[in-house]
């Protein structure tokens, strides 16, 4: 303690003498602190702003799902009663029409109760006990009135059900489904009313609810409340106004004094009015936390800001303080392991140390009173020099790397630090430089930088050196000027790799990296991403008839043929191209953009270019999800399922068969569209694993019904060309067909027009070694491709299937009419029956007729229909 107190009045005279001195040091800390604080304070408002943007974002999105939920489950509930409005009239018993009732019911999740009420509201069939009671429902007299309707959504009723006897007491309700029942005359004979149970949008709300803290509410155009989830609801009335001006969006109100974003959606096919009620602070809640954070953390630093200011100021008062130690310091500069070099102001050398001589090979002799020029070895130039002199005489210190040469003549590179010496008037004296040899450590380092920084095969800069240069522009770019990066990935480099090895594959690379680099200016940048990856950063765009012409010098370039051992190579490539603005894009965005707008060249058919749009980014999710979900549904029992659509004779109106077609429920109540789901299978390979389960399932499908001895004639399974071109499908489906007793004669396979066109034996030998077997071959979507008769007679085919885009234009576009009397006419010559699918209407049917089509498939007669649809249909 003795010691500790005559120290502290010098401490603190060090420190007060320091603040005093050193004032610019603790005013350039406060500039610095003020800059953060705005920085903070700006970013703080920016973060509100973009957390409420991203709750508009988010809830327009999850209502745009569930709006899609709510309209399956509705058309469901539509479908099924629409079904069972047309079924009723042919059943003969109140026994059967209650059989059917209770079949539909128990395969409805949605509803409790299914009801056939006359015209009066007497109930005269029902799965409950409601039967002989009277129900009175508004929209009796709604569908009497209006014909056209095929169904009213009544209010909610109390109770489970119809005559619930506990209704006035239970806290539950229904919501009435009326559709009407007509004889042939499109008289009102019977309304269908089915119980549809809020519980089960409520549970389909749940996940939602739960996760987001939100508040969903299910309305009637007219107002009428069919499903509050919650007390929080806000006034119908302001969403029926804002519903005038648009059928959907958002606005923001307060709700018992909380602010809230209310979201509003009336379905396209429905009169329905979806609402989500979203918490404003719960949006922002993250954001206040990292706000929060941030304060906290700005403190810290300006704590140790000013901290490091004080170190900085009172180490500047010791050095003003030392400077009168010269002697000391020559003393400890003797034994330095650096070379040390002392001039005058002119630069002549007044005094070296030991280490100098060891260094450059020169005593001190040798060297006294000359200019250290002796040294120079001519490869910097005098401007650099003259750089070096203004920055010493100016009194500051100079450091940095010379290379100087040996008194033997080898060259060698020297970090320098050149340091002033000041009298007590602040007149430089001399010149006191200390030099150290860094040689190996410099070409070390440069040789590690380059590889670091470079492809070894290709010599072309790597991604590191690529996406470290883009960040560099976007920071450093003084102006807004215009960039684009473009992606760019072989389409063929696997093929080359694994049918001519590793080494082709280099050569490839290179003969690649040389025809793109012919392209190459000041204004570009050329790397090597990674395999078959590559990528070109355009500086100073200027105009987009620029790009398009460079993306396609770029194409061209890559498509040169490619010479290796005796073989000619034809390599295309894919090409992503992303733009932006240095101050309003950043690199990581345009990387990932560039990226989705390559994919997109690929699905395009490859060797061309894309260029990113906004739409690209939504349809990447939305493939990621639906690839991921795919895998799930493939190991799943029930997540794909089969729907037969029956196909008629023409000359006869019998049922000549049926297309079995692949249904997918991603989730409950959610369908994929076939023609979404298995482009992406096709593409990722998975299709294989999908028809291996449509031929399992088909199969076991049919041996059923052989065992029953139903008649239900020829099937048509679909088969994908990736199928026929990388499996031995006609081997497997053979088999199956053996295992399972399926004669050829009750199965037909239809491939797509542009499967013929694949250049590949496997797909001719599968398709002749099914005909060879007799199963009837079909050419589905004829006319919507390449339409080639030499691929007809190579593989026998049996049908032409005419596709429904043509069939919708009978009546109304002649160009479609001719196609179709060509096609039948082009059939018939070659002895081959013709099927039209997509048939709605009878004068589509009339039309065909007149033309001999053989048979027919649309919703004319029928819709794709679950396996016990399809066996009422045979027996009807």
């Amino acid at each position: 303690m003795e010691l500790i107190i005559p120290v502290l009045p010098n401490i603190f005279l060090l420190i007060k003498n320091a603040a005093f001195r050193q004032k610019w040091v603790f005013l350039t800390a406060f500039i610095i602190l003020f800059c953060f604080w705005l920085v903070l304070q700006h970013t703080a408002q920016q973060g509100v702003a973009r957390s409420l943007a991203e709750q508009d974002t988010s809830n327009a999105v999850l209502l745009h799902a569930l709006e899609d939920t709510v309209v399956r489950s509705f058309q469901s509930v539509n479908s099924s009663m629409q079904t069972l409005a047309e079924s009723l009239p042919q059943l003969s018993s109140t026994l059967a029409t209650e059989s059917l009732l209770a079949e539909q019911l128990r395969i409805s999740p949605q509803l409790r109760a299914i009801d056939l009420l006359d015209t009066q509201g007497l109930v005269i069939a029902s799965v409950t006990k409601s039967k002989g009671s009277i129900a009175s429902y508004s929209c009796f007299d709604t569908l009497k009135s209006e014909p056209l309707l095929d169904f009213v959504i009544e209010s909610p009723q109390k109770g489970r059900y119809p005559n619930d006897p506990y209704a006035e007491t239970s806290t539950h309700r229904y919501i009435p489904f009326c559709v009407p029942v007509r004889d042939a005359n499109q008289q009102l004979i019977n309304v269908l009313v089915a119980s549809i149970n809020p519980q089960y949008f409520y549970n389909l709300f749940s996940s939602i609810t739960d996760t987001f803290a939100a508040h969903i509410h299910l309305y009637r155009y007219d107002g009428e409340g069919l499903l509050l989830a919650s007390s929080l609801e806000p006034k119908i009335d302001t969403v029926l106004q804002q519903l005038k001006e648009k059928s959907w969006g958002q606005y923001r109100t307060s709700i018992e004094e909380v602010n809230y974003l209310v979201s509003y959606r009336s379905t396209s096919l429905l009169p329905l009015i979806l609402v989500l009620v979203s918490n404003e602070e719960l949006a922002l809640a993250s954001w206040r936390h990292d706000e929060k954070m941030m304060r906290l953390f700005l403190m810290v630093i300006s704590l140790f800001t000013l901290g490091v200011a004080l170190v900085i100021a009172v180490i500047q008062e010791k050095r003003w303080r030392a400077r009168g130690d010269i002697q000391l310091l020559s003393t400890a500069i003797r034994s330095a392991a650096n070379a040390i070099v002392i001039t005058n102001r002119k630069g002549d050398i007044h005094w070296t140390n030991k280490a100098f001589t060891e260094l450059t090979g020169y005593t001190f002799e040798e060297v006294n009173g000359k200019n250290p020029r002796i040294l120079n070895s001519g490869f910097q130039s005098k401007a650099f020099f003259k750089e070096l002199w203004e920055t010493i005489l100016a009194g500051k210190s100079w450091r940095g790397e010379l290379i100087n040469r040996h008194k033997t003549g080898h060259t060698m590179v020297v970090d320098q630090t050149i340091t002033p010496i000041l009298d007590a008037k602040n007149n430089i004296e001399h010149f006191i430089a200390v030099h150290e040899d860094v040689t190996a450590r410099k070409y070390a380092e440069q040789k590690a930088l380059y590889l670091a920084d470079h492809d070894s095969l290709t010599d072309l800069p790597n991604r590191r050196y690529f996406e470290r240069h883009l960040n560099q522009i976007f920071i450093y770019s003084e102006q807004q000027t215009e960039i684009a990066v473009l992606f760019i990935d072989l389409d063929r480099f696997k093929d080359i790799n694994d049918t001519q090895g590793h080494e082709a594959g280099d050569a490839l690379l290179i003969h690649t990296t040389s025809n793109l680099q012919s392209l190459m200016s000041e204004n570009h940048l050329l790397a090597r991403l990674g395999g078959d990856e590559f990528a070109i950063l355009v500086k100073n765009v200027t105009s987009q008839r620029q790009l398009n012409s460079f993306a396609s010098k770029v194409v061209r370039v890559v498509a040169k043929p490619f010479h290796y051992g005796d073989s000619i190579f034809n390599i295309t490539c894919s090409v992503g191209v992303a733009t932006g603005a240095t101050q309003t894009s950043d690199a990581s965005k345009m990387l990932r953009q560039a990226d989705m707008a390559m994919y997109r060249a690929k699905h395009a058919g490859k060797n061309t270019y894309r260029f990113f749009d906004e739409a690209m980014d939504a349809l990447i999710k939305r493939r990621v999800y639906l690839q991921q979900q795919l895998e799930v549904a493939i190991k799943s029992e029930s997540a794909f399922s089969l729907r037969y659509q029956p196909q008629i004779n023409t000359a006869t109106n019998a049922i000549y068969g049926a297309e079995a077609l692949m249904r997918w429920e991603v989730a409950e109540g959610e369908w994929v569209s076939p023609f979404e789901f298995i482009t992406l299978a096709e593409e990722t390979g998975q299709i294989l694993e999908i028809g291996a389960w449509l031929m399992k399932n088909l199969f076991q499908q049919m041996v059923e019904w052989n065992r029953r001895g139903i008649q239900f004639g020829k099937i048509s399974m679909n088969i994908s060309a990736v199928q026929l071109a990388r499996d031995t499908l006609a081997e497997r489906m053979l088999g199956l067909m053996k295992d399972y007793a399926i004669p050829a004669e009750q199965l037909c396979v239809e491939i797509t027009e542009t499967t013929l066109m694949t250049d590949s034996e496997r797909v001719m030998d599968n398709l002749k070694q099914l005909k060879k077997a007799g199963i009837a071959l079909s050419i589905d979507d004829f006319g919507t491709g390449y339409s080639s008769m030499s691929y007809l007679k190579a593989i026998d085919a049996d049908h032409l299937k005419i596709d429904r885009s043509f069939i919708i234009g009978i009546g109304e576009k002649d160009s479609d009419e001719h196609i179709i009397r060509a096609t039948i006419a082009l059939a018939h010559s070659l002895k081959l029956e013709t099927v039209a699918e997509g048939v709605d209407s009878q004068e589509q049917l009339a039309f065909l007729k007149a033309l001999d089509c053989d048979y027919i498939q649309g919703y004319h007669f029928s819709k794709p229909l679950t396996v016990e649809g399809f066996e009422q249909f045979l027996e009807a």
